[in-house]
This record gives C-alpha cells, structure tokens and sequence, in this order.
C-alpha cells in the first residue's frame, strides 16, 4: 500500500474521474447464507446528480430507446418486454443510467464499471463514440429481456459485436444459480466469466479478467475468434506459448491506474483474504478471484462499499484533505450504490432484495428493497435541485451537511446509521420467517406484510437521515454563534 500510495502523491486521475466506480461479487459458496451478491458503488461526475428507484412494468409493445446524454445511439426494444427494476438519473426522464436491479424472472444487471483498453487495442478497434453502446442504455435494454444471467451476457455480447462499444465498461449479471461479470476491449470484443461459487472478484476501474481457456464454455464466453483477431493484429502472440491473458493483452495499466485503482483492490482482497493482506504489484498482476477466510456476508459487503480508509493516514474525510490523490471506495459523488443478493430457497418475491444507499455510502444506509415490494412515492421524483419530499435528497442533505465537518459530523452519522443497519437486518429474519408461512397460504396477505414491511423500513431511514440533519445544523448554528457572537445587548 506505501509504494502505491507514494504513486498516488505524484499522480493527476484526469479523465478518470469522470466516472468511475467499484465492484464486488460473491459467490454462493463464499457467503454466510448461501446466496449469491453482486455489489457496486455509482459513483458520477457530481452531487448534484439524483436518481430515483423506480419499477417498470412489463410492456406489450416495443419502442425506440436513444441515448439522451451520451451519444447518438438507438435500439429498437421489441415486444412483450418484462417488469424491472431500475435507479434512472432525473436528467434521462427515468429511462437512462438505470445502472442495477432486477426482473420478473429474478435477473439481476449492475452496469457498468468503467474499464479502459489499451493504446495497441485502441489504435486497431477504436471505441464507436459517436453511436456506440454506452452505460447509460446497458440495464435498460439487458433487464426487460434477459431470461438469466447466461442470457444477459450473451445479449450484451452481441451488441458489443453488433453496434460496438462507445466506452470501457465491465458489467455483473446474476441469477438464482450464478454470478457472470464481462468486460469488453476496444469497440466490438468482449469476454465473459462465471463467478466460481467459491470465490469472489473485485474490480476497480481496470480490466481484471486474466488468464482464461476460450474453449471453457461453462465458464468463459467471448466474441467469435477473439484469440485469433487478437493473434492477428499483433496483441498476443499464441504461438510463442503466450497464456491468453485478456488484461494484459487488451488492458490498460499505466501510473495513473496504480494510483487510482489499485489501492482500492489492495483493500478488498486483503481485507477478505488475510494471505493478500499488504501484497503491493507493481502492474495488474492481482488474482482475478480469490477465496475468503470466512464467509462474507451482505453487512460486509455494505461496509465495504462505506471505506474511505479510515483509521490510516490515508483517509481523505478524516483528515479533511481535499486535494488528497489516494482515491477511496467512498466519495462524495456516488449517486447510489447496491448490493444484490439472490437466493434460491425463498419465495420468489423475497428472494431477491436490492440494498440500496443513495449519496455517498460512508454517509447513508443501505435500505432493503425485495424484488416484491411496491415502491414508496419518496423514491420518484428527486431532480437536480434539493427538495424536502425526495429521498435522494434527504440523504444528500445530510451528507452535505456531515461533510462540512467529517471528523465531528462523521462518526456521528454512522453510529445513528449503523445501529439502525442491525435493527434492519434482524427484523429482516424475523419478516422472512412470517412471509414465507402466509405465502403459502395467503399470497394476498403476504404482499401486505410485504409492502408494510418496506415502507416501515423507508419512513424509519428518512426520519433517521432528517434528524441526523436537523441534529448538526443545531450543533453548526452554536459554532456560527460563537464565530459572530458580538456579546452584549
């Protein structure tokens, strides 16, 4: 960590920052309960940028989907489209940048991380910026369509082939059954791999797919012959007994990608994994997946996405060191982050659950939202200017406000939230256990408990978030006090 970190100290992220995100996904055999997490942190290029959470319900007839903020893109949507889940920014009229959530058949889509080919990939296949697939459209055509994860990708995979790609992107799907997470390279190669279910992956704005067999179709998918186009134009050399090392050969790795993306893999791996605790590369030579010494659960991987390197001498908001260049997993221009869970053994309308945590996450709480719940009016209708009815805004409220004064303001927020992430989660077993007995007896009754259960959930987190709020300006209104005070009567 010292050495990347020096890196970081010399180091402009330019460009990067632009968008640039997290991702974590684990397998069902490296999870306290079994179920299967895909996890994302979204992060934009402001705080200003709201999103809403929203369902769309299935549609009979197609229509024309266009890219309204990124290029000139255009698909054609057919008919009989499905219900899903989506996080629309409040600039695309609630169908664009969606970026994760769930179907009626339970597939879920976290799109996208922002990746970056290399100048050899790029000089051959450029990315199609002008009308190439960009995040912005990915969930909102994959989760209408998709039947499962393996269908999701294969989808996407075409796309890329067909319409090419306009940016670097790596994209999460998962079902009931397993996690897959693709990557593209240049403008119209891809490749795929199954999450083994023992392991977990970790990705931070690079390439992280490496050594794969092509010929492994269970667990790897890919545009046509992409061995041989790579072999063509001179990226990878197959006879000379090359390993075909999809990172190395079509991915970026530069200065800039050791100082921004690297500590953050560093983190993770090490933090799960204690054998990769403090192990520095000096390239993007971390393993692809890696197995965890206990079992993960969706807590951790909530407090995961909430780091900021607390507790070193690294930790941007603790320090209260803006121009820090040691990139956190936490900042304050994320506009939502999630994490999914799936699991097999419930009824369907609960087994699938959205975490959701709008803002910045070491400031906000995840709030569970089940693939079967109606969604609460305060999740619909955030725009770009601060509200008093709005979730995103009542969260960002706070957060605005904390980060005036981190160091005092901080652990205040996350006490009040983290206590209430644990009242969440046991209230969440004791809700599992009774759905699941009326369920079988009384759907009806059940989507009652169901839509209770959320909408108790949300009040309870906006009356948290809001008192946090009214708490520290209470407290900032004595320190303005004390600063123009002029005693006397």
């Amino acid at each position: 960590m010292k050495k990347i970190v020096a890196l970081c100290l010399a180091l402009s992220v330019g460009a990067q920052a632009s968008m640039a995100c997290t991702t974590i996904i684990v397998g069902r055999n490296a999870t306290n309960d079994g179920s299967i997490l895909v996890a994302r942190s979204v992060d934009g290029v402001s705080g200003n940028v709201a999103v809403d959470y929203v369902y769309h319900p299935p549609r009979r007839n197609g229509y024309l989907l266009r890219s309204q903020l990124e290029n000139r893109f255009w698909y054609q949507m057919p008919a009989n489209l499905m219900g899903y889940t989506g996080s629309p920014d409040h600039r695309t009229n609630g169908t664009g940048f969606e970026e994760s959530g769930f179907n009626d058949v339970g597939v879920g889509v976290s799109a996208t991380e922002t990746i970056f080919s290399n100048e050899a990939t790029l000089k051959v296949d450029p990315y199609a910026t002008d009308d190439g697939i960009v995040e912005e459209v990915i969930p909102t055509i994959i989760l209408p369509q998709a039947k499962s994860a393996r269908d999701g990708v294969q989808m996407l995979g075409q796309l890329i082939e067909r319409y090419g790609s306009a940016e670097g992107f790596g994209v999460a799907f998962v079902d009931k059954r397993e996690a897959w997470y693709l990557e593209n390279a240049g403008g119209h190669e891809w490749l795929a791999q199954r999450i083994p279910d023992d392991s977990y992956f970790v990705s931070a704005n690079q390439s992280r797919l490496g050594v794969v067999d092509l010929n492994d179709r269970q667990n790897v998918l890919s545009s046509p012959r992409l061995a041989q186009w790579a072999a063509q134009h001179g990226l990878y050399g197959a006879k000379r007994g090359q390993a075909f090392n999809f990172r190395e050969i079509f991915g970026r790795d530069e200065q800039k990608d050791a100082g921004y993306n690297y500590p953050r893999v560093e983190y993770l791996q090490g933090r799960y994994t204690h054998a990769l605790a403090g192990v520095q590369q000096t390239a993007n030579r971390f393993p692809t997946f890696a197995r965890p010494d206990h079992l993960l659960s969706v807590a951790e991987i909530e407090n995961s996405l909430q780091n900021h390197f607390q507790g070193t001498a690294h930790d941007p908001y603790g320090r209260v060191d803006p121009a820090a260049t040691t990139r956190p997993i936490s900042v304050f221009r994320t506009y939502q982050s999630h994490v999914l869970q799936t699991r097999a053994n419930l009824p369907a309308p609960i087994a699938n659950v959205e975490y959701l945590s709008l803002g910045m996450s070491a400031l906000s709480v995840y709030v569970p939202f089940y693939e079967g719940a109606s969604i609460p009016a305060s999740y619909r209708g955030a725009g770009a200017t601060a509200d008093d009815h709005s979730a995103f805004w009542t969260f960002r409220r706070l957060q605005t406000l904390a980060m005036q004064n981190f160091p005092k303001y901080g652990p205040l927020v996350r006490r009040r939230f983290d206590a209430f992430a644990v009242e969440i989660a046991t209230r969440q077993k004791t809700f599992e256990t009774r759905y699941s007995q009326t369920y079988a007896r009384d759907p009806s009754e059940a989507k009652r408990l169901l839509d209770s259960f959320t909408n108790q959930t949300v009040d309870e987190a906006l009356q948290a978030a809001t008192e946090l709020s009214n708490e520290i300006i209470s407290d900032m209104a004595l320190t303005v006090n004390k600063q123009f005070s002029f005693e006397g009567a």
